[in-house]
Formats: C-alpha cells, structure tokens, sequence
C-alpha cells in the first residue's frame, strides 16, 4: 500500500473519531432533555441504543424520545461501521505491518555487534542477495549432517564397534535427529547482515525475505549509525553511481577506522580513489568477470575447479580461513602429525604466512605458524570440529585488520611485432588449436588486457579502434562480423581448441553461438550473458559455459567481504602477472610420461616451484589437495599453481611434447565420448 493510501485511512480514522465524538454527547444531552432522564441513565440509553443490545429496563417513552432514538441508531450504527472499517483496515494494512517490520529490526540492529553492512541497490545487490539465500539453504542442510557427524561420534566414542552396540547405533541415530529437529536453527549470514537501500519496493521485498533493512540514502551519516556503523566487521558498498560509492566509503571510514570495506566500481579508474579514502578492496564488474571468462575459456578445469571450490559447492566441501591464534595447538607442528586428511576428512589448500605471502598445498613436513592463516578445504559435516580443533578464535578483525589489496596498475601486454589485417589474415590461416575471441566492448577488453598476444589466439570484432589498437600491439585480429559463418571459417574455427562469444546485442551472440556449434561439434564454446534468461538461450545454442558479469562479480565481492584470506589466494594464483603465479591444467594423456608415478615421484616443487592443488579424475570430480603417495592415471588433469615462466616447460613435460594439446577442451566429450578435455 502507497503513502497516499495510507494518509487517506488515517484521514477516515480522524473522520469517525469526530464524528463520534459529536454524536454521543448530542445523545446524552437529547434524552436529558426530552425523555427527562439523569446523567446516567442518559448515557445508559445511549450506549445499549448504539450496540442494539436493548434490555427494555430503560428506552424512549415519549414519541419525540422515539423520533430521537431512530435518527441516532441510523447515524450512530452508520459512524461507528464506519469507523469500525477505517480501524480494520488500518490495523491490517501493508504500512502497518512494515512498520512493526521497521521497529522490529531496529531493535535486532541496535543489538548486532561484529556484523556485516551491504550499501545499495541495482543487479550487484540482486545477485548477492540471491547468492546469500541460496547459502542460507546450503547452511541449513550442512547443520544438520554436521548434527549427524556429531552424534556418529559420540555413538562411536560411547558404544564403541562391539556386536552389541552395532544394531543400536542406526535407531540412536534417527532418534537423535528427530530430537534435534526441535533445537533453535543456528545463525546465518543473513541474521547478521543489515541492508541500507533508498528503494522503498526493494526494502518490503527484502524484509519479506528476512533481512533487516535500512531505508535511508547510505550517504547520510545517520542511516550508517543506525545501521551500527560503529559495532560492524565488514560493509559491502554496491551503489549504481561511483560518485556516492566514493562518499559511503569516506563516511564509513571515518566512523570505524577498523571496519573492513569492500566497495564495487563500474569505472575502473576510481580504484585508486577508493582505496585512497579507506576502501580494503575494490572490485571493478567487469575486470572480475573478465579473469573469470578467460579462465573459463583457456583453462576450463581450472575454472570448475575454483567454481566447485568457491561457489557451487556441489562436492558439500567449504574452503575456509582459520586464522591460527598464540594458543592454537596446530601451531609448531607438522601438518602430518595434524592429522586433518584422516581425522575430518580435509585438507590444507593453502597457508598464508606472517609476510603476507601464499604457500600452495604445503608439504606434510611443513609447521605451521603463529598469525599464519590456513585455508582449509572440508564437508559442511566436520568444518565446526576443524575449527574447534584448532581452537579457533573469533579473530576475524585481526586477519582482515589494515588488509589492503592495492589495485593493480594498467596493465596492456603487447609485442614488437605490428600486424596489417591483411599479415593478420594471412598468420591466421596457419594456425590451429588457437583460441577465438568475438566482441567488443568493456568485458572483451578487460580480456585482452589479461591475453600475451604470441599465444595463440585470434579476435573478431567489428569495432574498428579495438581492431587498429589490437593490431598494434601485435594480435592477430579478424575485421568482421562474427555472426557470419564465412567470418568464422576464415578465423579457422574447425581448427580452434576455443571460442569466446562476449557480443552485447544478445542476437548476434545467439546467432555466433549456433553457426559456431554448427560448425564444429568439439570445439569448446564459452560466452556473457546479460541476464540468466539470456544465458539460458546461450546455453541451449551450444555455448558450454556461461556467465554473468554482475552475477560473478557480486559472488566475488561477497567472498572479499566475508573471506578475504581465500579471495587475496585465488587473485595472487588464479593469473597474477605482479606475482608471477598461475593455476595451470595438465593432461594426463594415455602417453604422458608421468602415467604410473606418483606425485611425489615428480619434484614439482623442487624442479617447477610447482604445487598441485588438485587433480579432476576421469569420472569428473575432484580430489582436492592430493597427498604425494598419489599414482597418477590416464585421463586424470592436474591442476597446479606455479611461477607463469615455467607454464610452458611444465607443461611440454607433461604433456610430453610442446605442440602436443589436447583433442577438445569440452568436458561434455570427454565424458562421453573418452575424447580429452
């Protein structure tokens, strides 16, 4: 219900009060004076009249008196009805119910302390809200297998593993689950989470939810002091305007100089400011969703890799940050004699040391210690048993305290060498197994500026500057219209490992992605969508894997926000040309040199400077931080973070041979067909 709406059920309320408060003092003094009744019997008279409750010991007994009586039993019933309608309807009212909903969450805002503060509105702040709802029911699920982890051990620890006890564990167990089905659900995410939205539709929908919400503009001072700006952990700022963005992020900073600010930016040249004026980090959309689509199109197992690691969780595994207090007894033992892998079923992905730096899949020699960070991988089942082991603190501040991630400077990768469209065309049609890009706009080129223009790829594009910019840094670019199949035929698209669609008209990419699919049956075929809709289409066109700019960034900037140790390890290994590192993807092919041994066997450490993060089996899931006595098989893919100088000899080595590659790239051939991925 609108505001005018409820200003006019007020306005009837008013209304009736008057006229009420007319009506029964007429009533009281009329039969005073023509039926001669006293005070109270007058207004006796009046009340059992206007209920129509009459008990006949008292009534009008002159005919004026009668007269009177019908007149205020029509206008009385009909002002009380009246007023009995305005009271409902008030009482019932949307209004109503959303400020019992407002009052409601000010006093669970005002009693928050450590909690979280998300700023804005627009597709950012969609995505991250359907992101979090989607956790809520994943946290759900995994409280109750951790509940059931509990009780298994327990049963275990008291009844042991004798013949008796065997037959009783099964029933103890159902009757334990259905008892703590009555136990209070724990805390989320979402319990601890204020949203401040100008939006007053967005602030109802997200109340409906089960969010505590702030409608105010987040620039004011006073809406981020409701929002116990001062008692906060963390705020994520997604605002549609850059300029107000700035301005949060000023105000929040100098309200809590602790609090810990995560802010998005469409321009990717105001990083710097934010940071500037107390920003931790910064997420620009399309540069996040950039390094994501690369990732996806030359790297596919890398990137389902981080995906099931990070985000889908279809394996039930979280990774999370344990920050290692001065009283946590991992701290000066070795990660064997820690035992996580046999006691909890979890591993070690990575540490992040006292220096700030990562050290991927530590050795089980390695000794943890004091104020290191470990990331550690487990089911939702035992992740609070790991945390307990470790004795785990609440020290989030202190990890996440003066973390700064500074952005990266302007980064444009180019060659001595100058290409003319017609040289371009012509290295082209000696190419083979290369990588096509079709596009323009920002996303397409945020990708080129994170492509080495001596690799081998290919862009088509219509966009006349980013073809003569393209060219002079040395890529081999296709001046065309990439929905035309002959455009595709001559980019060598039969020949090509991969094709990368990021069109801003959703036509052209649908029509791209069909003639593509058409034209070549392994060629792996990843694209942007504008919406989920949109990727739906391009999914059922044959691109393999899409995504959605707004929708990985707003994952992305929830993960800096609540686990900023895992998302400073993905942006320093995913591809990192400041640090040097990369996660890389081996094929284990029926011929490769390496079938037969184990990991440990290879010295990718000692030779390569080289850990493995993990390996995709054959049947498609992941084993996650591998212990060395592993023995590698045919079709199994390694996943490895190492110095990006040694990418090309490791994978010569593995592969056992520079030109060697695989026959497709698609997972769905692989799967189905035993082709290589």
């Amino acid at each position: 219900m609108g505001n005018d709406a409820f200003q006019d059920i007020r306005r009837q309320l008013r209304i009736a009060l008057v006229a009420i408060g007319i009506i029964l003092p007429i009533a009281v003094i009329g039969f005073m004076t023509i039926e001669n009744l006293s005070f109270i019997d007058a207004i006796w008279l009046t009340v059992i009249t206007l209920a129509t409750i009459g008990y006949g010991d008292i009534y009008a007994q002159t005919e004026p008196g009668r007269i009177f009586t019908i007149l205020l039993i029509f206008s009385g019933l009909g002002t009380f009805a009246y007023a009995a309608q305005a009271a409902v309807t008030f009482l019932v009212s949307p209004a109503i119910r959303v400020g019992r909903q407002r009052r409601a969450a000010m006093n669970k805002i005002a009693r928050l302390r450590g909690h979280y503060i998300l700023c804005g509105s627009g597709p950012l702040v969609d995505n991250t809200i359907d992101f979090l709802l989607d956790r809520v029911q994943r946290r759900r699920e995994n409280q109750t297998q951790a509940r059931a982890a509990t009780m298994e051990i327990n049963l275990q620890r008291y009844l042991g593993r004798t013949a008796f006890a065997n037959p009783l564990r099964q029933p103890l167990l159902k009757l334990g689950m259905q008892l703590q089905k009555l136990l209070p659900k724990g805390n989320t995410l979402i319990d601890i989470l204020v949203v401040i939205t100008e939006s007053t539709s967005y602030a109802i929908q997200l109340r409906e939810a089960g969010f505590l919400v702030i409608e105010a503009d987040p620039t004011n001072e006073s809406a981020l002091q409701n929002a116990g700006i001062r008692h906060a952990q963390a705020m994520m700022v997604m605002l549609e305007s850059d300029t107000e963005a700035l301005l949060v992020v000023l105000t929040a900073r100098s309200q809590n100089n602790d609090i810990y600010i995560t802010a998005a930016t469409l321009d990717e040249e105001l990083s710097q400011k934010m940071i500037r004026v107390g920003a931790n980090t910064v997420i620009a959309p399309y540069e996040i969703a950039a390094q994501f689509l690369t990732n996806a199109t030359l790297r596919p197992v890398v990137n389902d890799f981080y995906n099931d690691l990070l985000y889908e969780q279809r394996s039930g595994h979280f990774l999370v940050q344990i920050a290692l207090g001065e009283d946590s007894p991992w701290i000066g033992r070795p990660l064997a004699q820690i035992g996580l892998r046999e006691r909890f079923n979890a591993c070690i992905i990575a540490v992040r040391q006292d220096d700030g730096s990562y050290r991927a899949t530590p050795e089980e020699d390695y000794v943890l210690g004091e104020n290191e960070v470990a990331l550690v991988l487990c089911s939702g089942a035992y992740l609070p048993h790991v945390q307990q082991d470790a004795r785990r603190e609440e020290i989030w501040t202190q990890v996440a305290l003066n973390w700064q991630r500074l952005p990266a400077p302007p980064y444009h990768p180019s060659t001595q060498r100058q290409y003319s469209l017609l040289d371009a065309e012509t290295a082209i049609q000696q190419m083979s197994e290369h990588f096509l890009i079709c596009g323009g706009g920002r996303l397409i080129r945020n990708v080129v500026d994170k492509l080495d223009p001596e690799r081998a790829f290919v862009i088509i594009t219509k966009d006349q500057t980013l073809t003569a910019d393209l060219l002079r840094r040395g890529f081999r670019v296709l001046h065309g219209d990439p929905t035309r199949e002959d455009v595709l035929r001559r980019a060598g698209i039969q020949r090509a490992l991969a094709l990368m669609v990021s069109i801003e008209d959703d036509a052209d990419a649908l029509v791209t992605v069909l003639n593509a699919r058409t034209l070549s049956k392994r060629l792996l075929i990843t694209a942007s969508a504008s919406s989920d809709a949109m990727g739906t289409k391009l999914q059922r066109a044959g691109a393999d894997r899409v995504i959605t700019p707004f929708r990985v960034a707003a994952r992305y900037l929830l993960l800096a926000t609540t686990r900023p140790a895992v998302s400073d390890f993905l942006h320093n290994v995913l591809y990192n040309y400041q640090t040097g590192f990369e996660t890389n993807e081996l094929y284990m092919q029926e011929d490769s040199p390496w079938i037969g041994k184990r990991l440990d066997d290879l010295h990718l450490r000692r030779v390569f400077r080289a850990g493995v993060l993990g390996i995709r089996l054959p049947n498609g899931h992941f084993l996650y931080a591998p212990p060395g006595t592993h023995i590698i098989r045919p079709n199994e893919v390694l996943i490895t973070v190492n110095p990006i100088v040694n990418s090309d000899e490791l994978r010569a080595i593995a592969h056992g041979s520079t030109t060697k590659r695989p026959r497709t790239l698609r997972r769905e051939e692989i799967l189905q067909t035993g082709l290589w991925a």
